[in-house]
């Protein structure tokens, strides 16, 4: 099909199109302010020592390579935007840019949410709309790979939507897709969705400050008995995600805050965001608890029962042996515009493991290794555990040399005032065959490094107990000889 012919837009479109192209980097997202009945004010987050804390988290991996493997690249396709709108806002849960905008019918900002669609949390709702735009800012961001999202209409919605964009503030707009067709037996009520998917690799990005996705709704094939009404018929939406991938200027850590509310325990403000020494969130008079994650990884970190305070926690794969994530929690008022300043800590502790073997080990080809503690867990408001245990087997491909005989891996832990116990069964092979199991264990508590040292080949007696070395780096250290 021909690449689609320019739409024109009215005047008034181009102008407020215009409008939010020369707006300055600290406009907020507009529908906030419009939508809250009271008055917000400004809190600015900052990061105590942020490049001491920054700079190690990206270079990291590079350090100790040797024998832990190929760190994670930040050439990899990621999560730029992501809306949930289980808060009912247009706030992205992710946003590796900030102040993407989303507006209908030429600026449009009243849509309204709905819960339980499609099946939790809340949906983004539009009456009578045309066009849904959204204005993502692509500053170093090399390619805009994929949109996926959840559609449905009420019965006199729409049925069909063609996607397209622009990248000269709307002025004129390519087509991404032929028109979407909803399958005529999808129902209108319930939980019925239709996941939509479309690349998005067409869009030129590059040199571009901003572009413009457009959804354009239409009647499309209807059931029978469904009349379509233009101006009271709703389409919503949901779990809408852009994928891409960044440059290699963009950090690949990325800072997660949740905010909540003190009297109501209810989460009021969440976001992912690239990681940046200084950000502002408004809200209202009231006093919050800030829980702030940073991770320097292109995977997410997985957060559980966020919606109220007392039950929120954070867990990550034991699998990303390289891995540092840090944590800070504050509680603070707002009365006025202030400014906060954050101290990050490790919530993790690093695991090394060296051998004192005189023999060569360049033979040994794999280690694969198996936690034998309950997985960790960081609750950060309450004093909660978990005993679940995770099977995951950590692959660690050594490399041995005459010079090297060590490796090491990332233990997540949350934080802990006292000690904990870690327990590790390794698996060593040589030339694809098994030669020996055998376990390494002591306790811990987060932000500490333990060696374990020992023969590998020639026997195995380990000296019970451990000794903690304090350094400037890390709050303790613990060697382990066997």
């Amino acid at each position: 099909m021909k690449k689609n012919a320019q739409f024109n837009l009215s005047i008034s479109s181009l102008l407020f199109i215009f409008l939010l192209a020369a707006a300055s980097s600290c406009q907020k997202n507009k529908k906030i302010s419009d939508e809250l009945e009271e008055n917000v004010f400004a809190v600015k987050f900052k990061i105590k020592d942020f490049e001491s804390i920054v700079t190690p988290l990206q270079k990291a991996s590079g350090v100790k390579k040797l024998a832990s493997g190929k760190a994670t690249g930040s050439s990899q396709e990621e999560i730029l935007f992501q809306w949930t709108f289980d808060l009912g806002n247009t706030d992205p849960t992710i946003a590796i840019n900030p102040l993407p905008i989303i507006d209908y019918n030429n600026g449009k900002v009243d849509y309204s949410f709905t819960a339980g669609w499609p099946t939790t949390g809340k949906s983004i709702n539009f009456r009578g709309a045309q066009s849904i735009l959204l204005k993502l800012p692509v500053q170093r961001i090399t390619l805009i790979q994929s949109l996926s999202m959840d559609v449905n209409s009420s019965g006199t919605g729409p049925r069909a939507l063609l996607i397209d964009y622009s990248t000269d503030r709307g002025l004129s707009f390519s087509k991404l897709s032929d028109t979407i067709h909803y399958p005529i037996e999808l129902a209108n009520t319930g939980v019925a969705k239709l996941p939509v998917t479309q690349s998005l690799t067409a869009i030129p990005v590059f040199g571009k400050e901003y572009i413009w996705i457009r959804l354009r709704l239409f009647e499309g094939t209807r059931p029978t008995g469904s009349m379509y009404n233009p101006t009271t018929g709703t389409f919503k939406m949901d779990n809408l995600m852009i994928t891409g991938i960044t440059d290699e200027s963009v950090l690949q850590n990325k800072l997660y805050y949740h905010i909540y509310n003190s009297e109501s325990q209810a989460l009021v403000k969440q976001g992912g965001i690239s990681a940046q020494e200084s950000f502002e969130i408004d809200l209202p008079v009231g006093t919050y608890y800030l829980s702030l994650v940073t991770k320097n990884s292109n995977s997410p970190i997985f957060f559980a029962n966020n919606a109220n305070r007392s039950g929120f926690y954070m867990s990550n794969s034991f699998l990303e042996k390289e891995v540092e994530i840090y944590a800070s929690r504050d509680t603070f008022e707002v009365s006025n515009a202030m400014e906060r300043v954050l101290t990050l800590d490790r919530i993790f502790s690093e695991i090394n493991v060296e051998f004192t073997d005189v023999e060569d080990l360049s033979k040994i080809d794999s280690i694969r290794i198996q936690q034998k503690h309950p997985s960790f867990y960081y609750y950060p408001f309450s004093n909660s555990s978990n005993t679940q245990m995770d099977a995951s087997v950590l692959l660690i491909e050594p490399n041995f040399t005459a010079n090297n005989k060590k490796f090491y891996f990332n233990q997540f832990m949350g934080f802990h005032d006292t000690n904990r116990s870690i327990k590790y069964e390794l698996k060593v092979f040589a030339e694809g065959v098994p030669i020996r199991t055998f376990e390494l264990s002591t306790d811990i508590k987060n932000n500490m490094q333990v060696l374990f040292k020992g023969l590998l080949l020639e026997g195995f007696d380990p000296i019970q107990g451990f000794t903690i070395r304090k350094n400037e780096t890390w709050n303790g250290r613990v060697d382990v000889d066997f």
